[in-house]
């Protein structure tokens, strides 16, 4: 598809848009196509539909926009990109810009970008997922300073420009990596919480079957419920008799799944007096009775 870019911005002669940026070192190579400002009301703040092979920021100073945005399944769904957060439109993604408020300032960037960092690398794997993120605290101040370098007779105006926009960019791709992610676990040494409610959770798994309650594993660890309970809300965000339901469940249905025991036996195994309280149980929390839930199992 030939690429389409807004007429507006193509014929833009802001300052900021004058600095045609391209970064090319050891770390990453950044090309940069048009950098763009746009206040005012809110036929200002939209555009045509636009179609090409770079990535395109859209990120709100102030004020909203909807974004239509092409998915990778080629469905048109649109995102709002309200004030303090930002998108990144990937490359041969058809968009516009549909709707906004009545008055705002939206900032754009086109770039292409390479770059062999893993994090680098990572940030534009969450582009092509196509979601609304918040911005970084500093995010204003590298703008108005890009903007005051742009507007200056300095020699310099344009490495100031690139430099700006290069920090701003790497400070927007690390507020779109997933913090559960593996390239996060290196070097962050997890808190005293977070160890502690991992081991309470390979505890119970590994005494599921051993009619755990909340009183053992406090007693276990040598702390109140009441404190066991504050550290699993806080890391899991569920209560401890919530993980031990939780374990316990699995437990049931693997042993209903598997295990050839009657419901009578079960129950024994699991922790409870007797069948009825198990199936009292296991239908409170799944909507289904033993029987029903063998049978389910059973024709799958």
């Amino acid at each position: 598809m030939k690429q389409k870019i807004s007429e507006a911005i193509l014929h833009s002669n802001q300052p900021l848009n004058r600095q045609i940026i391209q970064i090319d070192d050891p770390y990453m190579r950044l090309n940069v196509y048009w950098i763009f400002l746009r206040t005012g009301q809110s036929d200002i703040l939209l555009s045509e539909q636009n179609y090409h092979s770079f990535y395109e920021l859209q990120l709100m100073l102030d004020g909203y926009i909807c974004q239509a945005t092409e998915s990778s399944g080629g469905k048109m769904e649109t995102y709002t990109v309200e004030q303090g957060h930002f998108m990144i439109v990937p490359p041969k993604h058809n968009h516009q810009v549909v709707a906004a408020s009545e008055s705002g300032t939206r900032f754009s960037v086109a770039f292409q970008i390479e770059s062999g960092d893993r994090y680098v690398q990572a940030a534009l794997q969450r582009i092509a997922d196509i979601a609304v993120f918040p911005m970084p605290e500093a995010t204003p101040t590298y703008i108005r300073l890009m903007e005051a370098a742009s507007r200056s007779r300095s020699p310099w105006a344009a490495r100031e420009v690139s430099n700006l926009l290069q920090c701003l960019l790497l400070q927007l791709m690390n507020e779109m990596l997933p913090t559960q992610s593996p390239l996060f676990q290196r070097n962050v040494k997890p808190s005293p919480a977070a160890r502690m409610s991992a081991e309470i959770r390979e505890y119970i798994s590994d005494h599921i079957g051993d009619g755990i309650t909340v009183e053992r594993v406090a007693a276990e660890f040598g702390r109140s419920s009441r404190q066991l309970n504050r550290v699993c809300r806080s890391q899991e965000g569920k209560s401890l008799n919530q993980l031990i339901s939780a374990e316990k469940l699995n437990y049931i249905k693997e042993l209903i799944g598997n295990s050839g025991l009657s419901f009578t036996e079960i129950a024994a195994v699991t922790g409870f007096s007797s069948e009825y309280a198990l199936n009292r149980f296991f239908k409170y929390n799944e909507g289904y009775t033993l029987g029903q839930y063998r049978r389910l199992v059973t024709l799958s």
